[in-house]
C-alpha cells in the first residue's frame, strides 16, 4: 500500500496474534508476529535505522565545548535521519514479554497480487505472510545488541510455521489522508507450531484466539487505543460463543471504531459516524484488589438511537510490556505501545425501547489483547 509519497514518508504494518500451548507443560501463551515496512524508497539496498549513533561534531566543535565558548551551545553532535527498512517483529505477551526485531533491506521485499502478501529475506533468515500461511524465524544475540543497540530489541529466538483461516473476515475499514486501518481477520483460526527460546508451542484452531489487522499511512493513531477479543462466553447461560468477536481501534480525530459480531449479528460503530452516536472512552491505571500490583482499565460507553453498549476491560500492569516502532518521520520519534494478551472484561449491549433499556447481550471476554500507546520524542 506504499504508493506515491508514502514510498518516502509512510509505513505499512501487518500484525498477527495467536495463542499456543507448550507441548511439554501445557502452559498457554499469546504470541505476535508483525511485518513493518518504513519509507521503502529512501534507501532500498540497506537498512537505515534512525537510532544508530551518527556522531557529527568536528574537532573544532570539541575544542569549543572544552573551552566553554558560546558556539559550543549550538553544536549538534548527531545527525538524525529518516529510517528505511523492512522489519519483522515477533515475540510474546505476558510475564517476561519480549520483542525480537530483525531488519531487512526493502529491496528484498517480495509480494504478488494473488497469494503472497509479503516476504522478506537476508543471508540468515526468511519470513513471509500469505493469504493462508505465515512462517519465519527471527533471532537476536546478546552481542548483536552490544554492537547495535539501535535494533530496539531484546535477545531471543522465535520460529513459526502457521496456517490460518479467517472465520470472520471483515469488510469495514478506517480511512483518512494520513492513516488507514483494516481488521483483516477479526476472528482467525490458526494451526501449526511456534518455537520460542527453545520451547515448542502447539497452536490449535479452537484455542488460538487469532487476530490479524493492518495499519498503513503516514502516522499511527495517537494515542493508540486497541482491544480485540474472540474468547467469549454468555454470562447468562454460560455457553461459549464460537461465532463472536470484538475489536476497538483508535484514536482517530478524538474518535474510535468499535466493531463486533455476536452470534451472527453485527454491532458496529464507525469513527466517521459519530454524529449518530455518543461514545466515551478512556484508559487509566487503577489499583488491583490485593493492592500489590496495579491494573490498566479500558472503558468504552456507546449511546446510539437503538443501542447502549458498555465495555470494561482490565489487564495487570505486570503482564504488559512496551513495543517500539520507529516512525517514518524520523527525528528519533517512536510509537511506544504498552500491550498485554491476558485481559479480561465484560461486554453489555442494551436495546433502547422507548425510555427503557433491555439487556440483550451480557458477555464475558478472556484472552483480550489490550493496548495503549503514544508517540515519544527524544529528550533535547
Amino acid at each position: 500500500m506504499l504508493k506515491g509519497s508514502l514510498k518516502k514518508n509512510g509505513f505499512d504494518h501487518w500484525r498477527i496474534v495467536t495463542n499456543g500451548k507448550n507441548s511439554s507443560t501445557g502452559e498457554e501463551r499469546t504470541f505476535f508476529i508483525e511485518f513493518y515496512v518504513v519509507n521503502p524508497a529512501l534507501s532500498p539496498k540497506e537498512c537505515v535505522l534512525g537510532f544508530k549513533n551518527r556522531f557529527n561534531a568536528s574537532e573544532t566543535d570539541l575544542h569549543n565545548a572544552l573551552a566553554g565558548t558560546e558556539s559550543a551551545h549550538k553544536i549538534k553532535t548527531e545527525n538524525y535521519v529518516k529510517p528505511c527498512f523492512a522489519m519483522v517483529k515477533a515475540g510474546v505477551y505476558g510475564e517476561g514479554g519480549k520483542q525480537i526485531n530483525n531488519y531487512f533491506p526493502t529491496e528484498s521485499i517480495k509480494y504478488d497480487r494473488l497469494s503472497l502478501i509479503l516476504q522478506v529475506e537476508n543471508s540468515t533468515n526468511s519470513c513471509f505472510l500469505s493469504s493462508e500461511e505465515t512462517a519465519g524465524t527471527v533471532s537476536v544475540k546478546a552481542e548483536d545488541l552490544e554492537n547495535s543497540p539501535e535494533l530496539l530489541s531484546q535477545t531471543g529466538k522465535m520460529s513459526w510455521q502457521l496456517s490460518y483461516k479467517k472465520q470472520y473476515p471483515f469488510l469495514q475499514k478506517y480511512k483518512s489522508k494520513t492513516m488507514h486501518w483494516y481488521p483483516f481477520g477479526m476472528k482467525t483460526l490458526f494451526s501449526g507450531t511456534i518455537t520460542f527460546d527453545g520451547e515448542e508451542y502447539i497452536v490449535e484452531p479452537e484455542d488460538s484466539c487469532g487476530f490479524i489487522d493492518k495499519n498503513w499511512g503516514k502516522e499511527f493513531p495517537t494515542p493508540f487505543f486497541h482491544l480485540n477479543a474472540s474468547n467469549c462466553t454468555n454470562i447468562i447461560n454460560g455457553k461459549t460463543l464460537t461465532d463472536s468477536c470484538l475489536v476497538v481501534q483508535g484514536v482517530y480525530n478524538d474518535r474510535i471504531c468499535v466493531f463486533s459480531q455476536i452470534q451472527g449479528k453485527n454491532f458496529n460503530f464507525h469513527a466517521k459516524s459519530w454524529k449518530k452516536n455518543f461514545i466515551e472512552f478512556k484508559c487509566n491505571e487503577v489499583p488491583s484488589e490485593d493492592d500489590e500490583t496495579s491494573k490498566l482499565h479500558w472503558s468504552v460507553s456507546i449511546n446510539s438511537k437503538r443501542y447502549v453498549v458498555d465495555i470494561d476491560v482490565f489487564c495487570s500492569s505486570s503482564l504488559m510490556f512496551l513495543r517500539d516502532y520507529e516512525l517514518p518521520t524520523g527525528d528519533r520519534k517512536l510509537m511506544r505501545i504498552l500491550g498485554g494478551g491476558s485481559g479480561t472484561g465484560e461486554l453489555k449491549i442494551f436495546k433502547q425501547i422507548k425510555k427503557n433499556l433491555e439487556l440483550i447481550e451480557n458477555i464475558r471476554m478472556d484472552n483480550i489483547i489490550c493496548e495503549y500507546g503514544n508517540v515519544e520524542s527524544p529528550a533535547i
